[in-house]
Parts: C-alpha cells; sequence; structure tokens
C-alpha cells in the first residue's frame, strides 16, 4: 500500500485557502492509497475560542463533504485532522478521520488533551474513547494517535497511556501532528517513534503541520521510523513539503535528524519562518524598526532582511542628546550591510521641549528615570506613525533577559505588533549574531558586537548600571524560569554561576521578574523558541505578593 505524508502551512480558519492547500495536494498525490494531513489540518491548530462560532464548525463540515467528494473522484483516501461535535455538549473531539470512496470508514478521538505550556486544549476539547483502534484498509491493518497521545507522562495526571492500548499486529501506526518547534524536540520525538516501533514491531508514520501560527512556530519534519526503529524518512523542516513510501517496500536508507549539531542555524530558520508568516498571514507590506546601533535591534533587522528581503524591511534611527556616534555610524553600516534603508529622525529638540513642558506643567524638573522613558516613548511613538503612514509592520526588539527583568520602557521601545527574539537570552542574542556572521558574512557589523549594552538613554549609561553582567544575570534567570524543565547537570552548571553573585543582589533581581509580571502582561507576542516562553508559556498573576527566596 502507498502512503502520502503531506505537511502543509495553513492559516487558521481560512477554510477555503486551506482546502486549495490540501486538494491540490491531493491531486498530486492522487496515485497514492492513502495520503496522511496532519492534527486538525482543515481549520490549522491551533484555533482557540473561534471554536465557540457554530459558524466554524459549519465551514469546516463543509470542506469534510469537499473531501469526500475528492476521494471519489480522484480514488484515493486521506486521513484529515478534523474537530468533531459531541451531542449536548459545547466542546469536542480533537479528531482524525479516514475518508475513502467518499465515506467516513473509521474516527479515532484524541486521549490525551493537553493542558500545559502553550496548551489549552482542554478548553475546548474532550478526551475520546474509542472503542475500536484498528482499522483495515486496502488489506492493512492500521491504528491512529493524535499528538499528545504519544507524549504520555503521569506528572501531567494522564490516567490512561494510549500506547498500551495499541491493537497487536499492526502493519502500521499513523500519528497526526501539530507539534510546536524548539531544539532537540525532533530527536524526542523521533526517540518516542522508536520506543513505539519496538512495541508494536510495525514503522511509525509521523504527520506534522509546518509554519507560523501567532507566536508558535512547528517545524514540519514528518518523517517516518521502520519496524527496526530507523529513520527512513523525513519532510523538510520549516517548509512544507511530502514524500511517499510503500509499505511492502520501505526505504533501506538510514536517515540523520535535521539540524543535529547546530542549534544556531535551527534557531535562525526557526525565527524566519515565525515571522514570515507572521506577516504574510496578517496582511502586511513589510517591517520596520528602530535601530539604536545595539546588538538586539541589529539581529532584529537582520532576521528580518533574511525573512522578508531587503525591501521589505525599514529601520529608523533617532539619537537624542545622549546617543553616542558610534550607535548612529553604527545603524549607518547595518544598513548598508542589509541592504535596507535607513531614516534618520533626529529626536534632541523634541526631547527639551518635551521636558521643558513637563517642568512648566508641574513646577518641577522630570527626573533622571523620567527622561530616560520620554526619549524611548518619542522613539516609539515616531516608529508606529511610520507604521501607521505606510503599513509596515513595527517590530519591537526587546530580549528575553530584559523582559524578565523589566528593563524596558512601556509604550516605549516595548511598542510593536511582534518581538522575534524575545524569546532569547542576551547571551543566546550574541551567540546567534556571530552565527549569521559566519554563515551570511558579516551583516552585523563586529563594532555592535563588541560594544558594552547601553540604552543610552543618560551620560555614560551601560547595562551593567542596573544589571549584573549577563552571563550571571542569564543563569539566574534560567534558573528561576525553567529550573523545573533543566536536567540536573545543566541546574547544577547554573547554580555554580549564580553562586558567584550576592545574595542580596539575587534577591534585587527575582524581584524586578516579579515587579515586571505587569510590563510582560502589555508586551507585544513573542516568538516562541524556548521552552518556557513569556507569555502563554509561563502564565502569572500581576497583583501577587511573592518574594523568591534565594
Amino acid at each position: 500500500m502507498k502512503i502520502s505524508v503531506v505537511q502543509l502551512n495553513y492559516t487558521i480558519a481560512d477554510f477555503t485557502h486551506n482546502f486549495e492547500k490540501i486538494s491540490c495536494a491531493m491531486h498530486e498525490h492522487k496515485i497514492a492509497d492513502l495520503i496522511v494531513f496532519s492534527e486538525l489540518c482543515i481549520s490549522g491548530y491551533y484555533p482557540y475560542d473561534l471554536l465557540t462560532y457554530d459558524e466554524v464548525i459549519n465551514r469546516q463540515n463543509q470542506i469534510i463533504d469537499k473531501i469526500k467528494k475528492l476521494t471519489k473522484t480522484l480514488d484515493t483516501a486521506v486521513v484529515i485532522g478534523a474537530t468533531t461535535a459531541i451531542a449536548g455538549l459545547k466542546k469536542f473531539h480533537n479528531s482524525a478521520l479516514v475518508i475513502a470512496e467518499g465515506e467516513i470508514i473509521h474516527c479515532y478521538h484524541k486521549q490525551l488533551i493537553p493542558s500545559y505550556g502553550v496548551f489549552d486544549e482542554t478548553r475546548h476539547f474532550i478526551a475520546g474513547q474509542n472503542k475500536k483502534l484498528r482499522f483495515k484498509f486496502k488489506g492493512q491493518h492500521l491504528a491512529i494517535l493524535i499528538c499528545e497521545d504519544i507524549w504520555y507522562d503521569n506528572h501531567q495526571g494522564y490516567l490512561i497511556n494510549p500506547i498500551d492500548d495499541l491493537p497487536q499486529n499492526l502493519d502500521a501506526l499513523i500519528v497526526l501532528n501539530a507539534s510546536p518547534s524548539m531544539f532537540g524536540k525532533f530527536e524526542q520525538r523521533l526517540q518516542i517513534a522508536k520506543n513505539i516501533t519496538r512495541k508494536i514491531k510495525a514503522p511509525v508514520i509521523y504527520s506534522s503541520q509546518v509554519g507560523g501560527y501567532d507566536e508558535l512556530i512547528y517545524d514540519g519534519a514528518s518523517f517516518v521510523c521502520n519496524a527496526n526503529s530507523e529513520l527512513i524518512a523525513l519532510a523538510d523542516s520549516f517548509k512544507e513539503g511530502s514524500f511517499s513510501i510503500d509499505l511492502g517496500r520501505l526505504p533501506q536508507a538510514i536517515l540523520k535528524a535535521p539540524y543535529q549539531d547546530n542549534p544556531q542555524a535551527f534557531v535562525l530558520q526557526q525565527l524566519i519562518c515565525g515571522l514570515k508568516d507572521y506577516v504574510h498571514k496578517c496582511g502586511f507590506k513589510g517591517v520596520v524598526v528602530g535601530s539604536s546601533g545595539g546588538i538586539d535591534s541589529a539581529l532584529t533587522l537582520a532576521i528580518a532582511t533574511l525573512s522578508l528581503g531587503k525591501d521589505n524591511v525599514k529601520a529608523i534611527t533617532m539619537p537624542s542628546v545622549y546617543s553616542s556616534e558610534g550607535s548612529v555610524s553604527d545603524s549607518v553600516e547595518l544598513c548598508r550591510n542589509l541592504g535596507i534603508e535607513l531614516f534618520t529622525r533626529e529626536i534632541k529638540e523634541e526631547f527639551l521641549l518635551t521636558c521643558a513642558n513637563f517642568a512648566k506643567a508641574f513646577g518641577t524638573e522630570p527626573k533622571k528615570l523620567t527622561k530616560e522613558n520620554m526619549q524611548a516613548r518619542i522613539r516609539g511613538r515616531i516608529v508606529m506613525e511610520y507604521s501607521n503612514d505606510t503599513g509596515f509592520l513595527m517590530l519591537t526588539t526587546g530580549n528575553k533577559s530584559e523582559l524578565a527583568v523589566g528593563y524596558a520602557t512601556l509604550y516605549g521601545d516595548m511598542c510593536g505588533a511582534l518581538n522575534c527574539i524575545g524569546d532569547l537570552y542576551k547571551n543566546d542574542v550574541y551567540a546567534l549574531s556571530n552565527y549569521i556572521n559566519q554563515a551570511y558574512g558579516e551583516l552585523i557589523p563586529q563594532s555592535i558586537i563588541d560594544k558594552a549594552p547601553s540604552a543610552e538613554l543618560s551620560e555614560g549609561q551601560k547595562d551593567s548600571d542596573s544589571l549584573p553582567d549577563y552571563d550571571h544575570l542569564d543563569a539566574m534567570l534560567k534558573l528561576y524560569l525553567e529550573r523545573d524543565l533543566l536536567a540536573d547537570d545543566e541546574i547544577k552548571r547554573l547554580e555554580s554561576i549564580v553562586a558567584e553573585i550576592d545574595l542580596n543582589e539575587q534577591k534585587r533581581i527575582y524581584r524586578l521578574v516579579e515587579l515586571a509580571e505587569f510590563k510582560r502582561k502589555q508586551a507585544p507576542q513573542i516568538l516562541f523558541i524556548q521552552r518556557r516562553p513569556f507569555g502563554m508559556g509561563r502564565r502569572m498573576p500581576t497583583t501577587a505578593k511573592f518574594n523568591k527566596s534565594c
């Protein structure tokens, strides 16, 4: 039996567009006996509260009817992911439908419904109770699971392990997925699949969606693992793609996991995928970034240019009273290297006038911090004005270390629609910048990489005036934010670094993280690339009173 696996980049709830993609794939692979798509492929994963609209479910069902007709016309069968209603309830099943000759011949409901990390499926879905896991098609005995079903973890409180209930004597297990991307995640998926093949002594066919969906990015990399636990088929990462196998004559070549030895290349492709899809799916022309001459805005501009092309990226430098000559010249060199247009909009006079108007209105000179924030807000407003006037989306440029401790100005440098680097710690920013220069030539001037980080909002200001050096700060933050996700040896390594910091300073930093929650609640969306991103991945109350102990 010939099976085609198709990974596509869907748009959430754009049913016409998604059907066109599915239909094209069905025509392309019409000689296959069975074409396998991904989890919730008709709507795209994840539609969130759009599922509360009857119209969404009705439109999805209309597409299912069209797919049924296509299976008759093309004489092929499909496995698709869909939302199925439950009589008398406002919640649904997350289902896989096998459609052949115009009819649904098998329906499987996802059994493990995740509600942790970035997942919140229990809000909309109920676990399925499947009386029949095995189905027979073209003489082959098959079974289906969906994503979380193979990620059984007793720490999540699941009462069953769907893998334990798989029937014997299967010819293949099909797994539909929408698994968010992270470095090392493919190896985890592959290891799980290998463990299953050892248990069922049959191949695992793993199909996933690909692309950027708001903050979440899916790497695709659909694959097949044979009964000997060998990787024998693999689709591209971060691209649409497909492959076909014959269950009777599986490929002999053993493949290697993608990006295994190159985490920076993986992170870059993940961010490129996420940014490109966010901009295009939201209908923007391009992006605009405030260029400070610092490493964060430089990396953001480099990622944007690699994602969208030089004609679709604009930069604005906005020197003020405290801007160094090097910051302006570095911005010029950066934009020349990237081939993008740079605008200069000085804010010195505007800043001084704002200070004077403040003193006139309130009878006192603005304090030092107020002056610093004034400059950031003037700059944020200017870039937003350009965005309004041109239709270019504004990217903000704060890294994870700064967002963690609140080293950013609300309605200033936090202005924007999307943050590409908000899930990168400061040292990650440097690592990715160096990789880009190695891979693409010196796009980011070395002078930007080498200079001491500074917001340049007051005379001689350096980040180190307010924060520990980033080696120590990042170690503290990783332990604070991700300790329960880290391996024991990584915890020990980080603890040895943090031990060099005075306890009072540790307490101060932890307190800054807690106090900055109100800022993060108002921050733009962040492209997720790490284990616990701010936003959906870490949900904290703003009005809590909690002091982290050291």
